[in-house]
């Protein structure tokens, strides 16, 4: 489908103005366009029920913090839970896996690989949306959500390699690998 109307570097916002597409909205956007695709990616290459559930509600909850930031609010927002969810199912995972050594190298399988993509997607994603925090006031909630996703996925990427039985590579500092 196309309507033409963007040929020209503009877009519709959610107040139903026009913006150009290199505003930090957009920017955004685009992230968090990638993030659920990429989520999804990992979702279909998963092995395990637990990680793939936690994956599809993820990408329903940020669906809705997409909606929640263009709409401000006025519409479906972010479960007020959505955060402490994060926070018990990292938490969950990092029981799982013991101790962590940093810095993980990323590889080892396919599915803790494609995870590892996903954590960094989400970091650039958090990113642009604090760029656009500095000109636009956002629920605080919005901003954890994206901070302690990461969080998650990391977790979810080793505790994928540590299910296959993969032991981590580990970056040293100041040592050669």
């Amino acid at each position: 489908m196309f309507t033409r109307r963007g040929d020209k570097g503009e877009t519709d916002s959610g107040d139903r103005s026009r913006i150009s597409k290199d505003s930090p909205q957009v920017e955004f956007q685009g992230h968090l366009d990638m993030l659920i695709s990429f989520i999804g990616d990992a979702l279909v290459v998963s092995k395990w029920d637990d990680i793939k559930d936690d994956l599809q509600k993820i990408q329903v909850h940020l669906f809705t913090l997409g909606e929640d930031l263009i709409a401000s609010g006025s519409k479906r927002t972010l479960p007020a839970d959505a955060v402490r969810w994060l926070e018990d199912r990292t938490n969950l995972y990092r029981k799982e896996y013991g101790k962590i050594r940093l810095f993980v190298i990323p590889g080892g399988s396919r599915e803790s690989t494609s995870l590892h993509v996903a954590r960094t997607v989400c970091r650039s994603a958090e990113v642009s949306l604090v760029a656009l925090s500095h000109g636009k006031n956002l629920r605080p909630e919005l901003l954890q959500y994206m901070n302690r996703l990461s969080s998650l996925l990391f977790f979810h990427s080793l505790v994928s390699n540590k299910r296959l039985g993969i032991e981590e590579r580990i970056w040293s500092i100041g040592r050669e690998s």
